[in-house]
């Protein structure tokens, strides 16, 4: 999911949420107290926090309005594990794309529960495909690491979301892998 992309003329062709863009210092952004209350429900991917701790942040970060990341969580989370001990590393500038308001707040008016959390977090997804797919550069670390897959590592940890759009995550991936894994003949049915 997080290492999917489309072709930028495909995702130039989508348009997002208005946005604003910012330069923020990755110690500041760790303050703020939507990722300082739910950062660390990220897992840590290791192979991550050891290319940041070499190389720092890259790529731009996608945010909500409250700065918590839509992409970016996972470097987030590993700079929350680094900063303290690397206070240099929070000092680092990047930029960030602060999404202006809660767009998807319209989908909390649908009465039914499951389908409403699924509608937020494949749109969450597909604003996140189209903006990676329209402003991540760099396609590899420093190092030569594929920065995909990072992201694909990263999917495939245990994510422990207490939000009910953490949950739907959870849900859609869990589909998602269900929708790629072959059919298997059930033997008892043909006997």
């Amino acid at each position: 999911m997080a290492n999917d992309r489309i072709s930028r003329a495909t995702a130039e062709l989508v348009p997002l949420p208005p946005h604003t863009w910012y330069v923020k210092k990755i110690s500041w952004l760790l303050e703020q107290p939507k990722v300082k209350e739910n950062i660390k429900g990220v897992p840590l991917n290791k192979n991550l926090m050891e290319s940041l701790s070499e190389h720092g942040m890259l790529s731009p970060i996608l945010t909500m309005p409250n700065w918590y990341p839509i992409a970016g969580s996972q470097r987030m989370r590993c700079m929350a594990e680094l900063v303290p001990d690397n206070p240099w590393l929070g000092d680092q500038e990047i930029r960030v794309c602060n999404i202006d308001k809660e767009y998807w707040l319209v989908w909390y008016l649908w009465g039914e529960k499951d389908f409403r959390d699924k509608a937020v977090a494949i749109y969450f997804q597909m604003v996140e495909l189209v903006w990676k797919s329209m402003y991540y550069e760099e396609a590899q670390d420093p190092s030569g690491k594929l920065m995909t897959d990072f992201e694909k590592e990263g999917d495939e940890l245990e994510w422990n979301h207490k939000s009910e759009l953490g949950q739907a995550r959870i849900k859609a991936k869990r589909l998602k892998d269900l929708i790629k894994r072959p059919l298997e003949p059930d033997p008892d049915k043909y006997e």
